[in-house]
């Protein structure tokens, strides 16, 4: 085989046309409707790259002098990946235990896939194993015959007292039932297994109803009256039951009713699961992002030993303040006057006094000369202010809780 190497090619081969047909068709010489079919340079490059590429996969250079090089191409192909009948897998062999292992993985042999052959059985391995027929015989690398077993079955029956009768019984089904084994493993199977727990019991109705727990077993049925129902819900087998049900509140339906960010009073020094102090403490907005919706910041008011007061929001009663703003004590600027007054016998000598008042009517009747003239009618007084009283702030009477927040 060997490529075109006259000088009308050239050394690249050209793009392939577009499909013009995914039917295949044939070569014609003309049927009167048509002309001679012309292959054209699509498919003789399609041709001579096929043949080509299959020389290169079996190792083989063209060469031109030779007729036979795509037999041989395709003989050495399938010598290199398929076994061939009249090796009977000797190729597998030659290629080593690995490739044995894993001939022997693929056709399914279990634990015998991992072993280069057969090995005998220990106490402790699977494997071949010899028959043995002593009666008494003590190798434990070989297997009882059904002879050695009924041998020394009848040599223990021969030995026995006469009134183990079974055992004779026994005996003589060994030796004369051929079957002995398969009617053995007949009364096995139909024995119950202690590891199964029960499990392995035909007939459990039966079997309850022997042990006499039947009336039992109906009382539990109908412990539970299937006519009751939770919030509409039959008893007839498991029932779930949703927040809805027994009226619990969801955190959805506690995110509307107490929105993440109202301070509420807490009875206790230590805030609930979910809940912060506000004690002035940061908080992280990543992880709290409806808290921090309430709280820019990041960061929570401190409202220990704090009262919470209405915002002014232009009203004018508390002006010129922002929300989460803090504001220090204060008392309203006032006074608190009294009056001391000096009984004045005779008021002349006060002339144009501005601190004199007149007695009330009937005051000389027990004051001063206990009698009535008309000298005695005046007051003089002196306007005074008492001196500081009091703690350490205004406040009025209160009990001490926490404030928390809800965090999410």
């Amino acid at each position: 085989m060997y490529f075109l190497d006259n000088n009308s090619g050239i050394a690249t081969m050209p793009p392939l046309k577009e499909t013009q047909s995914t039917t295949p068709l044939w070569f014609t010489e003309g049927d009167g409707h048509k002309g001679i079919s012309w292959p054209g340079e699509d498919w003789f490059n399609i041709q001579q790259a096929e043949q080509l590429a299959l020389l290169e996969a079996a190792g083989i250079r063209p060469d031109k002098g030779k007729l036979n090089q795509l037999t041989l191409a395709i003989r050495a192909i399938i010598g290199q990946e398929a076994l061939l009948k009249t090796q009977a897998l000797a190729e597998i062999a030659a290629a080593g235990k690995g490739a044995q292992k894993k001939a022997r993985t693929h056709l399914g042999l279990g634990k015998l896939a991992t072993q280069d052959g057969i090995q005998e059985a220990t106490l402790h391995r699977k494997g071949i194993v010899q028959l043995n027929s002593s009666p008494r015989s003590a190798d434990e690398t070989t297997a009882a015959t059904p002879k050695a077993v009924n041998d020394r079955v009848n040599a223990v029956v021969d030995k026995a007292p006469s009134d183990l009768d079974t055992l004779n019984k026994l005996a003589k089904a060994i030796s004369n039932n051929p079957k002995f084994a398969e009617n053995v493993m007949q009364i096995l199977s139909q024995k119950l297994a202690k590891n199964e727990n029960g499990a392995d019991i035909p007939d459990k109705n039966q079997f309850i109803k022997n042990l006499g727990l039947l009336e039992t077993v109906n009382l539990a049925k109908n412990a539970t009256p299937n006519q009751r129902k939770i919030n509409g819900k039959t008893l007839t087998q498991d029932v779930q039951l949703t927040a809805t049900d027994v009226h619990a509140v969801t955190p959805e339906v506690l995110r509307v009713e107490i929105p993440v960010g109202i301070p509420l009073p807490w009875p206790a020094e230590r805030a609930p699961t979910g809940w912060f102090i506000c004690n002035g403490e940061p908080f992280d907005k990543k992880k709290y992002p409806l808290l921090a919706l309430a709280y820019p910041s990041g960061k929570l008011p401190d409202l220990r030993g704090e009262f919470i007061r209405g915002w002014d929001a232009g009203r004018g009663v508390n002006p010129r303040r922002k929300v989460l703003s803090s504001e220090t004590a204060s008392l309203e600027s006032h006074a608190h006057g009294y009056r001391d007054r000096y009984y004045v016998e005779d008021d002349g000598p006060l002339g144009h006094a501005n601190n004199k008042e007149k007695m009330p009517v009937g005051y000389n009747a027990d004051t001063g000369s206990r009698a009535t003239d008309g000298d005695n009618d005046s007051f003089l007084f002196i306007d005074k202010t008492t001196s500081n009283a009091g703690g350490s702030e205004t406040r009025p009477r209160n009990v001490a809780f926490n404030y928390i927040v809800r965090a999410a």
